[in-house]
């Protein structure tokens, strides 16, 4: 399982998502959520569980240390994390103190953990890079017994880069996969669409799609947003087709079919939740696909899914309202 749990806010709006103002948590709220987040996970009960957008002592969260909470609270008995925005002291927007970053949970022993820098932005003044996340990935080492050892990478690339940061980011990934030695997973919040067609270079539109998929315009963005430092720059979903023609995505593209009607059921995130209304007046759903599980092509995966409510293998925890990220899972089949 890869899930971006939304720093344990569940459906708190936050000032930088533009519908809410909310700077902080309170504890209750934090172990609240993620009470129901471990719930799912125990009702889903992964051997291995990828988290993004995971804290351990942030002011906004209470300081808890959700790394910890899901230890005691799910069957995953080893874990690691590696932070991608450490600051003692955030000075803007009552932020202060931050511990934000990857985790990876398994019900098996880790060997080894280690976190993987990434490339930083290159397009903010000194002073707000100072202070800014410097995004880095997860690897953990796991013995599954027999001799056998895998590797595990838990990621989350750049939301809001203008300069192609994100790009940079997710090309690295593909060359740690391609050179990892291991059998390997790769999972999380990749901040991109799916390659279902490639992008026309002259007009943007994706060639062979008949213009119906969305790369921009989506029904959760503000319109107070645009022109802001929070405005999500148009996607280029080019950049993760290397991935499919290499590796094996637990949801294929031959799944998704033409347009938002057909993608809809592996959409994996909305910024608005399910009891708030956009500026159109629509209450809010998944609307995009940002969220990955990939393998060697050698494996195999099967019941393969992503939970977007209740339902799918006996879940009973509505994931639309835990988190703006919904689980992707499946069953990883070695060669």
């Amino acid at each position: 399982m890869a899930w971006n749990v939304k720093y344990g806010a569940c459906r708190v709006d936050f000032y930088f998502d533009f519908w809410g103002d909310r700077t902080q948590l309170t504890s209750t709220e934090v172990n609240d959520c993620l009470t129901k987040i471990a719930a799912l996970i125990r009702e889903y009960d992964p051997d291995v569980l990828i988290t993004e957008e995971i804290e351990v002592g942030s002011k906004r969260s209470a300081h808890v240390d959700m790394v910890r909470f899901l230890l005691e609270n799910t069957n995953l008995q080893y874990g690691m994390y590696a932070a991608t925005w450490d600051a003692r002291y955030v000075p803007s927007d009552g932020v202060g103190r931050v511990n934000l970053g990857n985790a990876i949970h398994s019900r098996y022993p880790i060997v080894k953990a280690e976190r993987i820098r990434q490339a930083d932005r290159t397009d903010q003044d000194p002073l707000t890079s100072t202070f800014y996340l410097k995004r880095g990935v997860a690897r953990a080492e796991l013995d599954l017994g027999g001799g056998r050892t895998v590797a595990v990478y838990g990621v989350h690339t750049e939301a809001y880069d203008q300069d192609g940061t994100k790009q940079k980011q997710i090309k690295q990934l593909y060359d740690l996969a391609k050179a990892e030695t291991l059998p390997w997973m790769m999972g999380g919040d990749f901040n991109e669409l799916p390659p279902v067609c490639d992008e026309r270079a002259d007009a943007g539109t994706p060639e062979g799609c008949d213009g119906k998929l969305r790369l921009k315009g989506f029904l959760d963005e503000r319109a107070s947003a645009m022109g802001t430092q929070f405005e999500q720059p148009p996607y280029t979903p080019s950049v993760m087709k290397p991935f499919y023609d290499d590796f094996s995505s637990s949801i294929p593209l031959s799944r998704y079919g033409v347009g938002d009607v057909a993608h809809q059921r592996y959409f994996t995130h909305s910024v608005l939740g399910p009891d708030i209304k956009n500026d159109e007046g629509v209450p809010g759903n998944w609307n995009r696909t940002l969220d990955y599980l990939f393998i060697r092509k050698t494996d195999t995966w099967r019941d393969t899914d992503v939970i977007q409510g209740p339902g799918p293998f006996g879940v009973t925890q509505d994931a639309l309202r835990l988190s703006d990220h919904a689980p992707v899972v499946g069953t990883w089949e070695l060669r």
